[in-house]
């Protein structure tokens, strides 16, 4: 007999990622278009420009920060977890990395293989 032991429920597929309305990418983007549009101001009204660099900061900051807290918000109200679950940890391949590109842990081959080169004369 295949399926669940009885009186279990077989496991329901995750739900659907929802699309985002156009109130919560407003709310992620918000940042950048009130940084866009202060620059453009003080650009065109002449005024100080110190404040445009903290500004822009601060809009990549609530950024971040706003798209968790909609990640979140998907997840505990409507259920919606896949900006968490679908997520792919990396490989590990930070070796094949290092050989490659010929620095870090792997340095000291390099340096032995143009040592080895150079004492046979190639």
């Amino acid at each position: 007999m295949t399926g669940t032991p009885e009186g279990r429920t077989a496991p329901s597929e995750p739900p659907a990622a929802s699309p985002s309305t156009w109130r919560e990418r407003l709310f992620v983007l918000g940042g950048f278009a009130v940084a866009a549009l202060w620059t453009a101001a003080s650009l065109a009204a002449g005024a100080g420009t110190e404040a445009i660099g903290p500004l822009w900061m601060a809009a990549i900051a609530w950024t971040v920060l706003a798209a968790l807290a909609a990640a979140l918000w998907q997840g505990f109200r409507r259920g919606d977890w896949s900006a968490f679950r679908d997520y792919e940890l990396p490989d590990g391949s930070g070796d094949t990395f290092d050989f490659g590109t010929r620095t870090g842990s792997y340095a000291h081959l390099r340096i032995a293989e143009e040592h080895e080169r150079l004492m046979r004369g190639n």
